[in-house]
């Protein structure tokens, strides 16, 4: 991979400056964007992470990215390029970072964004408080917006949901690979009859991953189950008590497998993958809208 940037312009340039530097590459002036992604940073952690991530899944699709970061004065830009291997048939990838007063951030990138293209927005860290104006505004502008409530909390998220047309989060995504495990325990009859008594769950992992696995238990069941944590940095064991029994699944080590087990089962090994932010960010690019699930499991969590 290959990439071009400028210097710092103002905002009204970008366009000419992108275009001269897909002249540049030699690719033709039509661009093939297929979205627009906004990663709105509140830290130089979060603009190391951000471009991190953008290097890794800018190989999968030609996109427009803008990292906005607030900073004081008027909004000023800086525009970059980065063209692929031939392996990617010169997929080019349009990238925008803008500084500026943050009240005066969202009608720069509003006047950026690639027309009648879905628009992400990848919101890092904590959430403003509520009736902040420039969320409102930013959430306006998007199609799907992306959190962590791993950073931000449950109900923070919970919040921004009912504002939001398309939300997800990516401590909700990490647990897909344990709510796929823990369902596929209850496909034998007896075992669902087992599920009618489950009254409780313990988590080993972060608090706000258990909470939102407990939420999705409760909402699938319909009825109340308990919850206790205990905190890690990522899931490592769930069990679920069902009156005098119980399964596991359970994590081996620090690998990215485990075992999964209960009463009448043989154990099996499962999947249980810890995947970079950039991997989680991928796979919610080519979704659109809410997802249920998700939301019902969110409602249960913050109700707890």
């Amino acid at each position: 991979m290959s990439r071009h940037q400028s210097g710092w312009i103002e905002v009204s340039e970008v366009e000419r400056a992108l275009a001269a530097l897909r002249a540049g590459e030699g690719h033709p002036s039509v661009r093939a964007t297929t979205l627009n992604l906004v990663v709105r940073c509140g830290n130089a952690e979060h603009l190391k992470i951000a471009n991190r991530v953008l290097d890794r899944i800018g190989s999968s699709r030609p996109l427009r990215a803008m990292i906005v970061m607030p900073a004081t004065g008027t909004p000023r830009a800086r525009v970059s390029s980065d063209s692929g291997s031939d392996q990617r048939h010169g997929v080019f990838n349009e990238l925008v970072e803008l500084r500026g007063n943050r009240v005066a951030l969202p009608s720069s990138v509003t006047s950026l964004l690639v027309a009648d293209l879905p628009v992400f927005l990848w919101w890092q860290g904590e959430l403003p408080p509520e009736g902040d104006a420039v969320l409102e505004e930013m959430i306006e502008m998007t199609t799907r917006m992306i959190v962590d409530s791993d950073q931000a909390g449950i109900d923070a998220v919970a919040r921004v949901d009912a504002m939001a047309t398309g939300l997800v989060d990516l401590a909700w995504v990490r647990t897909g690979p344990w709510r796929e495990a823990i369902a596929a325990l209850f496909d034998g009859r007896s075992q669902r009859k087992l599920l009618d008594h489950l009254v409780a769950v313990e988590v080993s992992g972060p608090r706000n991953q258990s909470a939102l696995l407990a939420g999705w238990l409760r909402s699938r069941l319909g009825r109340e189950v308990g919850l206790e944590t205990r905190r890690a940095v990522r899931v490592n064991r769930v069990r679920l008590i069902c009156g005098d029994e119980s399964f596991l699944v359970e994590r081996s080590g620090r690998n990215e497998h485990g075992t999964a087990s209960g009463p009448g089962l043989a154990p099996r090994t499962v999947a249980l993958p810890s995947s970079a932010v950039a991997l989680l960010l991928a796979g919610e690019l080519d979704r659109l809208g809410a997802e249920r699930p998700f939301e019902d499991a969110l409602a249960e969590a913050q109700a707890a």
